[in-house]
């Protein structure tokens, strides 16, 4: 079996609508991220390589710009917080669940997966000192 891995970094920041660390939820606040994929597969192509790493960015570097630089917010806040914030940044992404590393990982997981078919888990590290992963099961 051969396993490969893509590394690539984006900024983001993002406030939790709860959670355990008051510092996490009670303000917006920003992480360096470093998103991780494995790729596995029993095989490799005709060049040798389960898949370039190149073509790897290639096919999701416009994903991973969404959220560079991004404001990523849970939709459980006010309507007219979020509204606010919306008025005054020009990328802020909302989502259906609280946006910590553990759903983040779980919903890059999915998304990439029916881009890059041999992607068998994400590493999403939000910190130097914390990651969360998705990875199939």
């Amino acid at each position: 079996m051969y396993t490969i891995r893509k590394t690539l970094k984006f900024e983001m920041s993002h406030q939790l609508f709860t959670s355990y660390s008051a510092a996490c939820h009670e303000t917006l606040h920003g992480h360096s991220y470093i998103l991780e994929l494995f790729l596995k597969s029993e095989s490799v192509d005709d060049t040798g390589m389960l898949q370039d790493f190149g073509e790897i960015k290639d096919k999701i570097n416009d994903y991973v710009n969404r959220w560079d630089h991004a404001l990523v917010m849970p939709i459980m806040f006010s309507k007219k917080y979020l509204d606010t914030l919306k008025k005054y940044n020009k990328k802020v992404i909302i989502t259906r669940y609280n946006p910590t590393a553990e759903l983040m990982a779980e919903h890059m997981f999915f998304y990439i997966k029916k881009i890059i078919p041999l992607l068998c888990k994400v590493r999403l590290h939000e910190t130097t000192t914390g990651w969360a992963e998705y990875e199939e099961s």
